[in-house]
């Protein structure tokens, strides 16, 4: 994959960490960054993230699914808020959501940064 399609930082704040994503979304990235923010959250002993998208491209429904299938069962335990700034993403978002809740991971999308941010000091 090139590296130059999308930047992941993270950021230690008070007893969560905050992901943020910017650049091309696809399969592949997908199951790279979200491998990457597991890992990283395991490695920081901590339980809570809260992840800030800013990402264009598409990614399908078969895709989302193997995503969840495949990587989110790592982060079983943690809890995990969304925020998308792509106002176009959010049924895919959603379901992606659904499909990890429903596997028992505590995963809950926001249509606000401010919202995430106060869900995710909460939990």
């Amino acid at each position: 994959m090139n590296a130059k399609e999308y930047t992941l930082q993270f950021e230690l704040r008070d007893d969560y960490l905050y992901a943020h994503l910017e650049g091309k979304d696809s399969f592949s990235a997908g199951i790279e960054y979200w491998t990457r923010i597991a890992n990283k959250v395991r490695d920081l002993e901590l339980t809570k993230v809260l992840v800030h998208e800013n990402l264009v491209g598409e990614i399908s429904e078969g895709e989302i699914f193997e995503i969840v299938q495949d990587v989110l069962p790592v982060s079983t335990g943690i809890h995990i808020a969304l925020f998308d700034e792509q106002v176009g993403n959010s049924e895919l978002n959603e379901l992606g959501v659904l499909m990890a809740q429903n596997r028992g991971i505590d995963i809950e999308i926001f249509q606000s940064l401010e919202a995430a941010e106060k869900w995710i000091k909460e939990t």
